[in-house]
């Protein structure tokens, strides 16, 4: 009977870990974090999107979606080498140098993913605060993404200050 009760407590305990472990696997990887439509609400960031007297709502996107959009991101920039700045290594090759964040926004009905990348000498602990700064070049750039036409659009790029 005892051994069947700390079977039970085992088992029970891989349960609770495993659970944990997934769904923190799902909202951050080592260099990119998605911050929960809460979390956007709260912040309001994505308010500056809105025109016309739309309102804006927020959403949360998923590892899939951001996946799917890091897997076509290289030749969305590729397409804009203008909007950079850096005559060096081109972004898309410096790409793993880049923290992100991803913001689920909708906007006159569909879902958007707003990417906020920059890179990784920021001052701030980005996995928990929305980074934003001024100037900075290449070092900074954002997009959105419509996730149902895998669609890259208003690309940002930072000044040079």
């Amino acid at each position: 009977m005892l051994a069947r009760r700390s079977s039970l407590l085992v088992l029970f305990a891989l349960i609770l870990f495993i659970s944990s472990c997934s769904s923190s696997a799902k909202m951050q990887g080592e260099h990119w974090v998605i911050f929960s439509e809460k979390k956007a609400g709260e912040w309001g960031i994505g308010a500056w999107f809105v025109q016309n007297n739309e309102t804006i709502e927020y959403w949360t996107p998923t590892e899939e979606n951001v996946v799917a959009l890091e897997n076509e991101l290289g030749s969305f920039l590729q397409e804009n080498p203008d909007r950079f700045y850096n005559s060096g290594t081109p972004v898309w090759e410096r790409l793993d140098e880049y923290n992100r964040q991803y913001i689920g926004i909708i906007l006159d009905g569909k879902q958007f993913i707003y990417a906020n990348y920059f890179c990784d000498s920021v001052e701030t602990d980005w996995r928990k605060n929305f980074v934003f700064v001024m100037d900075g070049g290449d070092c900074f750039f954002q997009f959105k993404y419509d996730i149902d036409s895998a669609e890259f659009f208003d690309l940002q790029v930072n000044g040079n200050a």
